[in-house]
């Protein structure tokens, strides 16, 4: 449906999407620091997990994205 492209200013980006079911979602992909400020409190309990594993990979010298997902409703996305 839409792109939100990547800006040095957003630091993420993002899609938005109709499913088959005519519900649209949100998605987008971001540095870390970015994406875990958005983030909502039930997917805030997996972030120690997921940031033991991002450090971990950061140590081996690999980059790393978030990714995030968001239900929107009709009236949102329009």
């Amino acid at each position: 449906m839409n792109i939100l492209e990547f800006t040095s200013a957003r630091k993420r980006m993002s899609v938005i999407v109709e499913d088959s079911n005519g519900e649209y979602i949100l998605l987008t992909k971001g540095a870390d620091s970015i994406i875990k400020e958005r983030l909502n409190i039930e997917a805030s309990k997996y972030l120690d997990d997921t940031q033991a594993h991002v450090d971990r990979f950061a140590q081996e010298g690999l980059r790393t994205l978030f990714l995030a997902k968001r239900s929107l409703t009709r009236n949102e996305y329009l």
